[in-house]
């Protein structure tokens, strides 16, 4: 169908939930009903009525909103997948199938995988590295640890200066370490992360520096945060209970912006992820440079893309409901049959 090895598929972090994520896949496709049900087994409560009905109250919690977004671009990426093998004729798993990438034909397989911030959890999954399941254990977990012994604070998105900039302007305002560079998402998008007070005073800094827009981010503790980095220790205990399989196409890590060595790299590198910043801007680049022209996001809204469009010069869809899931499966078919032979 597409070109072989041309195809990225990104993933979504916190901050791109939205009241109403998921609910069109959970309504026509079987596999996302499945995995819906499934995540309300796991976690123990209707995670899916607060996704679908919201309070948005309830869906920006952290506790909440982490499981909540793995699980909505996990139904989404396997009705994307029910759908393509349906296309071609084929049946769908019964649950001892692959799950993931490894289901889809090679032809529609990607070249590499990577989720912004909490999205590389989504990753994990897409590349057979945790089952479903385990990740939504391991995600609850994170969400829990931050809550309750994680660093307190606040995150805001800073458009229209560079990374370098925004670190030179809170080093010159603000003690060292009260607010980091926490997110390079772009040429002239960041994020920061840090203590309340230190943000906004940061924020203020850097208006008047020159920055186009500072935009609060709808999170209940700051990651990629050096405090945070205090709950590593009680994740990393409990991801030894997980287990980690080899990837079956290379995830592009965030903190080094290359992928994962090995499965057995990625406990530790999951929890340098706590305190560390998303080195999004040069995961993409990674990719792009490596043959990476069509990036695909799947998960709610198309705040990834957004990203991405600033950063590559690549073609991009969306992967939301059904009717996306439909117009991204139309334009890959298109663009192989197009493809020189």
């Amino acid at each position: 169908m597409s070109q072989v090895g041309d195809l990225a598929f990104v993933f979504p972090g916190q901050g791109s939930q939205i009241v109403g994520m998921g609910r069109a896949v959970y309504e026509q496709s079987a596999r996302a009903r499945d995995t819906f049900d499934e995540a309300d087994r796991t976690v123990g409560y209707e995670l899916s009525k607060i996704c679908f009905a919201g309070p948005s109250g309830d869906l920006d919690n952290t506790t909440v909103a982490q499981p909540a977004i793995l699980t909505t671009s996990v139904a989404i990426l396997e009705a994307f997948i029910e759908s393509v093998n349906a296309k071609l004729g084929h049946r769908s798993s019964d649950g001892v199938e692959p799950r993931g990438v490894a289901a889809l034909p090679a032809s529609l397989r990607p070249r590499f995988v990577a989720g912004h911030s909490l999205g590389e959890f989504t990753a994990l999954v897409a590349a057979g590295v945790l089952t479903f399941q385990d990740a939504l254990r391991l995600v609850t977990e994170r969400g829990r640890l931050a809550a309750s012994r994680g660093a307190k604070g606040a995150m805001a998105a800073i458009v229209g200066l560079p990374a370098e900039e925004v670190e030179r302007v809170i080093n010159d305002t603000l003690p060292r370490g009260s607010a980091v560079v926490a997110n390079d998402n772009g040429p002239s998008q960041v994020t920061i992360a840090g203590d309340s007070e230190s943000v906004a005073r940061a924020s203020e800094a850097l208006t008047k520096h020159g920055a186009r827009k500072v935009v609060p981010l709808r999170i209940s503790a700051p990651f990629h945060f050096p405090d945070m980095g205090r709950i590593g220790p009680d994740l990393a205990a409990f991801m030894h209970t997980l287990h980690f399989h080899e990837p079956v196409v290379p995830i592009v890590a965030n903190v080094s912006a290359m992928p994962h060595p090995s499965a057995s790299a990625i406990p530790d590198a999951l929890v340098r992820h706590l305190s560390n910043r998303v080195e999004w801007l040069r995961s993409v680049r990674y990719m792009a440079e490596r043959g990476a022209s069509t990036f695909v996001e799947i998960g709610a809204g198309q705040v990834v893309n957004g990203l991405v469009k600033r950063i590559a010069d690549v073609k991009l869809l969306n992967v939301s409901d059904p009717l996306s899931i439909t117009g991204a499966l139309s334009i890959l078919r298109e663009r192989a049959a197009a493809a020189p032979r």
